[in-house]
């Protein structure tokens, strides 16, 4: 043994298993694996480049629907357009949720959903592929993705979701999936938008689920006002103490006018400022990089891992 071996085998562990990570694993034996794996990075960056431009050609041209709106100029409640940002926010101050903002947060609601169905019949026509649309019998969902949420549905020992009919929280997750709003804070407008490969469907599912939302809220609003005038009626007739008859009947105006609010065929909650607009959607080079760029990493990862397999196993 050498002086030299010595003092190596004298050296605290932590030192000789740096040294070792520092001999063992180096930036330049990174990109040496990296290279002489190339043709794997490369098949794999062309066939990501391939099923890229597949999938693009598949899915066909895509047409996304732009609706702006903003709070409605009768919303008074928690100072109407202007609590907008505080109830969004979680902000002090707003002492109701702003009708525009109950809007935004039912828009995607199972009540919401089951009243698109009940009246543009949106279930049959958004799953339109398990759907019969002259009959509107449900067929069986077949394909990997239905087997693989059905497999793991058994193993939960859950119904299988892939047999019966849609339900209205497909269609409440369809629309928290597909429509996307963007909040500008500075002036309370919001944008929606909808893609679809059918520009006239596109349009006209934005549409319907902003007035049938806007229905929504303004048939809670008209059964709580109700409540609210019927009390209110009842204790005035009841009053005896003037002052209080007088603050009654004050209350009861304010009520009565939200109520009417309720009845007249405006804008309740969100008002339209523009659109639906359709446009087509051109992200064909943007999906094409994204699937080139996987396959890059898949191949560079396969080319990296290539020591850790047994010799014999190595087909590169």
């Amino acid at each position: 043994m050498t002086i030299r071996q010595a003092e190596e085998d004298l050296r605290a562990p932590t030192a000789v298993i740096a040294g070792y990570l520092r001999k063992s694993i180096s930036i330049s034996y990174l990109i040496g694996l990296v290279w002489a794996g190339r043709l794997i990075v490369v098949a794999a960056a062309v066939f990501g480049l391939l099923y890229g431009v597949y999938t693009v050609h598949s899915v066909g041209p895509l047409y996304v629907a732009i609706m702006r709106v903003s709070p409605a100029a009768n919303d008074t409640s928690a100072a109407g357009a202007s609590g907008l940002l505080a109830g969004l926010t979680g902000g002090a101050g707003a002492v109701q949720v702003p009708k525009f903002t109950q809007f935004l947060f039912a828009r995607d609601s199972i009540e919401v959903a089951r009243e698109l169905d009940r009246k543009y019949d949106l279930l049959c026509r958004v799953y339109r592929g398990d759907c019969d649309q002259v009959t509107h019998q449900w067929k069986d969902r077949t394909g990997v993705r239905e087997w693989f949420r059905g497999a793991l549905a058994r193993l939960s020992g859950l119904p299988d979701p892939n047999v019966g009919p849609r339900t209205p929280v497909d269609l409440a997750t369809y629309v928290t999936n597909t429509v996307s709003e963007t909040v500008n804070k500075t002036n309370s407008i919001v944008a929606l938008s909808f893609t679809d490969r059918r520009p006239e469907f596109a349009a006209q599912f934005l549409s319907q689920v902003v007035k049938t939302t806007n229905d929504y809220i303004r048939a809670q609003s008209r059964e709580s006002q109700k409540r609210y005038v019927e009390y209110l009626t009842q204790s005035a007739a009841k009053a005896t103490n003037v002052e209080q008859r007088m603050a009654l009947d004050t209350l009861l105006l304010q009520e009565e006018r939200q109520l009417m609010m309720t009845e007249v065929d405006i804008p309740y909650a969100a008002q339209i400022l523009d659109g639906p607009t359709v446009v087509p959607l051109n992200d064909a080079l943007k999906r094409i990089a994204i699937w080139t760029i996987l396959g890059m990493v898949l191949g560079t990862a396969i080319a990296m891992s290539r020591d850790l397999l047994p010799r014999k196993w190595r087909v590169w």
